[in-house]
């Protein structure tokens, strides 16, 4: 006899959950409240912003990328079968440029891969001299603590920089706060969307490490 099981909740858990169970033979039955299925991760239709018979603009909640150490949803979504011969991982595209828009202050376009073309070159040049408003002192401090990071053993990521948040490994509580808000703030948050001033660095650094 086959086993039957209930999924509460059609969101990315959910969905994520019904799939492995499939995979694995069960028979699952998803139970969702809303007519559309996807939770947070569903586009959700702006009233009114349709304009001549176009249907309504989508409004997202959150970004929309998946940094390279997603690896988990990246493979959900390549045994997620989409039409008649594909996966929804085909419906992504690779990033060239990451578009940071800062409110009162204009727009910064950063590389988003290594420079591959006379184009990416002359992006990675500009973001070297865009300012952040952050003090140069400040940014050789940072700079100072990336390379402590990237010398250190893995004895010493495990043992000490678990112990140590990010917030503080970065001494972010005497800085500016331009430096609060891009290297303590805008880096977690945009990523992980994880609290500054409790995330571990180690976390912190797996994470930078592996996106690359």
């Amino acid at each position: 006899m086959q086993k039957v099981i209930a999924i509460l909740g059609g969101g990315v858990a959910g969905l994520s959950a019904a799939l492995e169970l499939a995979e694995r033979g069960f028979s699952v039955d998803v139970y969702e409240r809303k007519p559309v299925l996807g939770g947070k991760a569903r586009s959700i239709p702006v009233p009114a912003s349709g304009v001549a018979g176009r249907a309504d603009l989508p409004g997202e909640h959150g970004f929309r990328f998946f940094p390279g150490f997603y690896k988990h949803v990246t493979d959900t979504m390549r045994r997620t079968p989409y039409g008649s011969h594909g996966n929804t991982f085909q419906n992504l595209t690779v990033a060239t440029r990451t578009l940071l828009a800062r409110a009162g202050r204009a727009e910064i376009t950063w590389l988003a891969r290594r420079p591959e073309n006379l184009e990416d070159l002359r992006v990675f040049l500009v973001e070297l001299f865009t300012p952040l408003g952050v003090p140069p002192l400040e940014i050789a401090y940072f700079v100072n603590r990336l390379l402590v990071l990237a010398t250190s053993c893995t004895e010493r990521r495990f043992g000490e920089y678990e112990k140590i948040k990010w917030w503080d490994f970065i001494g972010a509580a005497r800085m500016s706060l331009d430096y609060q808000a891009y290297f303590a703030q805008g880096m977690t948050r945009s990523l992980v969307a994880m609290r500054r001033r409790e995330q571990h660095t180690h976390r912190r650094l797996h994470q930078s490490t592996i996106s690359l």
